[in-house]
């Protein structure tokens, strides 16, 4: 088999019909048709179902099963043809939520890129269903999310979790200990910190009241922290990054929302040409996260534990 008849059987499983395959490769119908012909030869069995007088092609068990195979070769004859064009020069590709981002791994992109010059760093920021999609399809060989899910052909590891603590002017009446009795959810700056931590917001607070403002990213909780009833719950890693921001403090809250987890997402068949990138990325990461004041490294028995203490 090669490069064309894998690109050919992919372009009519996107596009529905041979026709459109053929316009989006610029070739004949009849080139479509003979490249598949030929590939469903090679493999023995038959991948599309061509009905008489229907524009539609329908895929066989076979075809459906060949997908993902096909998408794995695709992706090594792309590369092969790449390593042509760039033979020195290695690409990482990282997906992750803003926190990460923003926050907890600006240290560490700027230390690896320092220690790995021969890596080209492609950062992305997405949110976590994105994130799992684009590891998925391999448009990111790394990705970082706050939630675990289920996907068959991706890999999803804790690698760190930190603290949540409420944050507010530094000349407020919060405190240490705080219990969420307490706290007037018509005061807060609300950030959904993801599913565990609205579970948790909605067993304190009814889903029903309004805060007094909700924003989508860490970076946008400071500007509304503006008087001292104001309050926000943040995990430190962004916490810590306001600290040119005087005016503000933080403390523990009583029954609070446990640590947030973030999960490490890679692909069960990532890109040949990445892999020794992937691992020296790894190899990176967890001596930062080892390092990090805001974080602890991951490990097995903080499964399910809401402790307050944090490991180091």
């Amino acid at each position: 088999m090669n490069f064309e008849q894998i690109e050919s059987f992919l372009a009519v499983v996107a596009s529905g019909t041979i026709s459109a395959a053929a316009e989006s490769l610029y070739v004949s119908q009849s080139t479509v048709s003979s490249r598949i012909i030929q590939l469903e030869n090679e493999l023995g069995v038959q991948l599309l179902i061509r009905r008489q007088g229907h524009r539609n092609v329908e895929l066989t068990s076979h075809g459906e099963a060949f997908i993902p195979i096909a998408n794995q070769l695709d992706t090594l004859f792309r590369e092969t043809r790449a390593l042509q064009t760039e033979p020195e020069v290695r690409k990482l590709a990282i997906a992750s939520v803003d926190a990460v981002n923003n926050y907890t791994f600006t240290g560490l992109y700027s230390r690896f890129v320092a220690a790995c010059p021969d890596i080209r760093l492609e950062l992305k920021t997405h949110h976590s269903n994105e994130i799992h999609a684009l590891v998925e399809s391999r448009a990111a060989d790394i990705g970082f999310v706050y939630s675990s899910a289920a996907w068959p052909d991706l890999i999803s590891e804790p690698v760190y979790r930190e603290l949540m603590y409420l944050v507010c002017r530094r000349d407020s009446t919060y405190h240490d200990g705080i219990t969420c009795a307490d706290l007037d959810v018509r005061d807060e700056v609300f950030l959904n910190w993801g599913p565990d931590y609205k579970r948790w917001h909605d067993a304190h607070w009814s889903p029903y009241q309004s805060p007094f403002i909700t924003v989508n990213t860490g970076s946008m909780l400071q500007h509304y922290l503006d008087v001292p009833q104001r309050w926000a719950i943040a995990p430190l890693s962004v916490i810590e990054a306001m600290h040119e921001n005087r005016d503000l403090a933080y403390y523990s809250v009583a029954n609070g929302p446990s640590p947030r987890i973030c999960y490490k997402i890679t692909s069960r068949y990532p890109s040949p040409t990445r892999i020794r990138a992937i691992r020296q990325f790894e190899e990176e990461m967890l001596n930062y996260i080892r390092n990090d004041s805001s974080v602890c490294i991951y490990e097995d028995w903080m499964f399910g534990s809401n402790i307050w203490k944090e490991e180091k």
